[in-house]
């Protein structure tokens, strides 16, 4: 009997294999959603035993979480015996360059990414070392990242080689040279580290302890022993307080709200896909109640109804989960071709996929549930009313796909509004450039020591190269990282302006009109300052000198505006100081020439000086906006991709329920025009539905969506403005009219004597 029902439920969804494949689609859509946000906001979650116990030491008077050494070694030593170990560790937000001397006396350089750490971290956070269980025991030794030492030593044995950096750990310690003594398996965090040295190496960083709570003692008996080792610190008298790692402090408690929301959001386009499967099945079984009610006429029971309704789910869930594999696969692709230095661990890739297993097998059990309340009103309704159900009344359907439009709404709802803001907040620009000469010049990054010691040699073969026209020094590394600085008004309120240092070539490079005096780029104490803050300036009453904290700068010249300086009305202008330290040059190219050409050229010059382990950037001028604008960008495409695949859901959904709706209710239409029902008639019949639902998701969806968007950019006049909200309630509408409008049109014009001669 199972295999008599497996064949008739797999014949039923091939008589609407158009529709089952919509569905599959659906739902597979939203499960690779799923995981893929789910696997991003697990990234920096680390699977630790006895997490109830783990604690971290804080300063007791304001909260801090980081230590001196000094004040670390004393609470070492002063609590051993009732604390035990403790786990020591600094971090670094900065990378050096360090050169890698392996066994053949090869050197091979490198950017290195390092922490300070005690010999007790790696047993605290679970890191397995490769090479037995030797630990740093002296400030000259350093252990490496399994992924540094792919990258460094390939297939080759570290133990024991060197590493010498460039410049010392701390300022004024001499030590640069370590030998490595171990190899630890990489960290799931999102900030890769690839050599871990001694604490001791940097005695002026700050530290952070961990360590567990005693046995047999609750965090306020730890408390009031920490109380008990007070000591000094700028006149005041401080002493450690524990924290429980569980217990979530301020910024943790914002991250997992964050991270809730995003995996709540996710979970809107689970639950949008799956609603469309449920919704295209059930509404499939009760377009056949003809077939049931004479099943039950020769004797079903209702647990073969319910076996015939669960291996139809059965094999919409199983091709759902197939299909889900397939795009989890090409989404893993596009990843790793997009996404740079993506990569990830085979045990996290079986945890995926174990991840969609479990999905598949949860999802099967929600629709086991579901389904038994249709086959629950099969009982309870005798066999003529089931032929003689007013197939109108469908709410089950209607609810669902509400609720459906209601969430593609808020997504693309909140999608546009976002873009909005950006374009309000980085849109508006000022260029005195056109798009063509902004891609004619060229970028050089100078962001390695090796690069720098041999600068004049690069500068003097790029110059000789003939399409090179013009040169600007930066000391930025970039023409979009304006700093900000405070100015105080004369009525001693605070404003910001945008900051840039370099050459004062910078106007006459960037064709910036400025009217003033060009000085050299060692030029201290002077100041170019924009025309919006020269109007400021003017306000207050100031002509020749501006302070800035406290130090004052001659002004030299008025410019028009910085490049790609944004008039946002968050800053009240900017200004341009001379500065000579080099981070980045510009080349102007001469007219038609190949930039992808010269870009290569220049390339193979710095390779020249500069070895292929150590990185070299080279980059077009609008190319560096773009990375400067990554994360927006980033932002950006994901809520853009959500709600593409929010809007995917509602138009598959939308227009499976109307092809199923026109299918089932031919026969009434037919009817309804033998007695003189025009085709305005029936396209209300259909469109009635259709447009109350979108009034209802419209009317719940936007007020909630503009409640988030105040919260989350509320600083945005875009946000206050009605217009947006007109935009969304027609965008949605004429998408709805294009998904219904097709099937509506071929009902409205059926031949009733064909559907009544088929029937």
């Amino acid at each position: 009997m199972i295999i008599h029902y497996l064949k008739i439920s797999l014949r039923n969804l091939w008589k609407y294999k158009t529709h089952s494949l919509i569905s599959a689609l659906c739902l597979a859509v939203g499960i690779v959603c799923y995981i893929l946000v789910s696997m991003y906001c697990q990234k920096m979650e680390v699977d630790l035993p006895d997490m109830e116990r783990r604690i971290r030491l804080e300063y007791s008077q304001d909260r801090n979480s980081f230590f001196s050494m000094q004040d670390a070694q004393l609470l070492e030593d002063k609590l051993s015996h009732e604390l035990g170990k403790l786990s020591f560790s600094q971090f670094f937000h900065k990378s050096i360059e360090a050169e890698i001397i392996d066994n053949e006396q090869h050197n091979f350089p490198f950017i290195i990414n390092f922490m300070g750490v005690n010999d007790y971290y790696f047993s605290y956070y679970n890191r397995k070392l490769l090479y037995g269980s030797r630990l740093i025991q002296a400030p000259d030794e350093v252990i490496l990242s399994q992924n540094f030492v792919r990258k460094a030593y390939g297939d080759k044995n570290p133990i024991g080689t060197i590493i010498f950096t460039e410049s010392s750990l701390q300022p004024d310690s001499a030590m640069q040279s370590f030998r490595v003594v171990n190899v630890v398996e990489n960290d799931l965090l999102e900030i890769q580290t690839d050599c871990y040295f001694s604490y001791e190496v940097m005695p002026d960083q700050p530290i952070a302890i961990n360590g567990y709570l005693p046995p047999q003692m609750n965090l306020e008996a730890l408390n009031q022993l920490l109380r008990s080792v007070p000591w000094e610190r700028n006149g005041e008298i401080i002493y450690p307080e524990a924290r429980l790692l569980s217990q979530k402090d301020a910024v943790s408690m914002k991250s997992l709200l964050i991270n809730m929301l995003i995996m709540f959001i996710a979970s809107l386009i689970l639950i949008s896909g799956l609603i469309n499967f449920l919704k295209f099945i059930i509404q499939m079984f009760y377009n056949r109640q003809r077939e049931i009610a004479l099943r039950k006429c020769m004797g079903a029971s209702v647990k073969g109804l319910y076996l015939l309704l669960f291996f139809e789910v059965f094999w919409m869930m199983s091709f759902a989960f197939l299909i889900s594999l397939v795009l989890m696969e090409l989404s893993m692709s596009a990843m790793q071709i997009y996404i740079p230095n993506w990569g990830i661990p085979d045990a996290i890739l079986f945890a995926i996929y174990l991840l969609q297993f479990k999905i598949y097998i949860v999802l099967l059990a929600i629709c086991m549930l579901i389904i038994w309340f249709p086959i629950r009103r099969l009982r309870t309704a005798s066999i003529i009313s089931q032929v003689n159900r007013n197939r109108n009344k469908h709410i089950f359907r209607s609810v669902m796909m509400w609720l459906q439009l209601s969430i593609s709404i808020f997504f693309i709802g909140g999608t546009f509004v976002i873009n909005l803001g950006w374009y309000e907040a980085f849109g508006r620009t000022y260029s005195a450039l056109t798009s063509q000469e902004e891609k004619e010049i060229i970028i050089v990054k100078i962001n390695t020591q090796r690069m720098r010691q041999h600068l004049n040699s690069i500068l003097a073969d790029i110059r000789a190269l003939p399409e090179v026209t013009d040169e600007l020094k930066m000391e930025d590394n970039t023409m979009m990282s304006y700093c900000m600085q405070t100015y105080t008004k004369a009525d001693r309120s605070e404003a910001y302006v945008s900051v840039i240092k370099g050459d004062p070539h910078y106007f006459k490079f960037l064709n910036i009109p400025m009217s003033g005096k060009v000085v050299d780029a060692d030029a201290s104490g002077t100041i170019y300052v924009s025309e919006d803050f020269r109007r400021q300036l003017d306000k207050d009453s100031i002509q020749d000198m501006v302070e800035f904290y406290g130090q004052s700068y001659r002004i030299i010249g008025t410019f028009k505006a910085l490049h790609k300086e944004s008039s946002n009305g968050h800053t009240i202008g900017s200004v341009f100081y001379p500065g000579n330290q080099l981070n980045a040059i510009c080349f102007k190219m001469a007219p038609g020439t190949d930039i992808k050409l010269a870009i290569r050229r220049i390339n193979e010059i710095c390779r020249h000086y500069v070895p292929v382990t150590l990185p070299v950037e080279i980059k077009k001028l609008p190319d560096d906006k773009q990375d400067f604008m990554r994360s927006i960008q980033m932002m950006q495409g994901a809520m853009m991709i959500l709600a593409i695949v929010s809007i995917l859901l509602v138009v598959l959904s939308i227009y499976s329920a109307i092809s199923m709706d026109t299918i089932s209710r031919q026969k009434e239409m037919a009817i309804r025009k033998i007695n003189g029902a025009t085709p305005t008639t029936i396209a209300t019949v259909f469109g009635k539905a259709y447009l109350t639902i979108f009034l209802l998701a419209f009317a719940v969806a936007y007020p909630l969506l503009r409640l988030a968007m105040m919260a989350i950019i509320d600083n945005m006049k875009v946000v206050s403005e009605w217009w947006w909200g007109v935009v969304l309630f027609f965008s949605v509408a004429f998408m709805i009219f294009l998904t219904t409008a097709y099937k509506i049109y071929r009902i409205m014009h059926i031949n009733p004597a064909e559907i009544i001669k088929n029937e």
